[in-house]
């Protein structure tokens, strides 16, 4: 293993050593081990992804999992398929009541944002986000932010972005989704939509409904003008 890559995993893993548990790298998806399993909530699923990217150059989500019942988990070593993102150490879990999702050394030059990691969780259908030196146009982020923290982004060229910290979505089917970053990109031609850090989980319950973000958005009080 390449000692960067070493680096960036230990970072990863003392950064957010307090928040959630980060279990090593996996080639695919395997079930946790678990002596007694507890009974999930009738309907209760929960999933996760690292990353996905919409717009001129899709990525889908990567890697991806989903469970019912007990535990699956996942890892990537690495996602550079695109120039518009880049990052390493990408690693999601989720069984029928929690999901979660770190995401470490992020990099997306065209906002200027960086961060040694980015990590979502969503246990009993209560979410959070934690961030570990995440900048964006020269300026920390929050390592905590509440949900749906917005941070207007200005990029020279091509106009404003937005930048969507800890975002917080009930879904159709009740269910919450927490993503740690979500960045909206004014690219020509395409707007691009950069998430970073995703987990779902909560019971199905009701009829369907359209998606809505909860609590309300927290505004920063400064733009962030990025140059060059």
């Amino acid at each position: 293993m390449r000692y960067d890559h070493a680096v960036g995993r230990l970072t990863t893993a003392g950064l957010l050593a307090t928040w959630m548990l980060a279990p090593g790298l996996v080639a695919a998806a395997t079930p946790a081990v678990a002596a007694t399993p507890a009974a999930a909530p009738h309907g209760a699923e929960g999933s996760a992804y690292g990353l996905t990217v919409t717009g001129p150059v899709a990525v889908p989500p990567v890697p991806a999992v989903s469970s019912t019942t007990g535990k699956v988990s996942k890892s990537l070593l690495r996602e550079d398929h695109t120039d518009l993102v880049k990052a390493s150490a990408l690693d999601v879990s989720a069984s029928a009541a929690r999901a979660r999702s770190t995401v470490a050394r992020v990099a997306v030059p065209a906002a200027k944002l960086m961060a040694s990691a980015v990590a979502a969780k969503c246990d009993g259908g209560r979410g959070s986000a934690h961030l570990a030196r995440a900048v964006v146009a020269g300026k920390r982020l929050d390592a905590s932010p509440p949900p749906n923290t917005t941070v207007p982004v200005d990029i020279e060229g091509l106009g404003r972005a937005s930048l969507v910290l800890n975002k917080q979505q009930r879904m159709a089917d009740g269910r919450l989704a927490v993503t740690a970053m979500e960045l909206r990109l004014p690219l020509p031609g395409k707007p691009a939509t950069v998430r970073l850090a995703s987990a779902t989980c909560g019971r199905a319950s009701g009829p369907a409904k359209p998606p809505s973000e909860a609590p309300a958005p927290t505004p920063v009080e400064h733009d962030l003008p990025v140059t060059g």
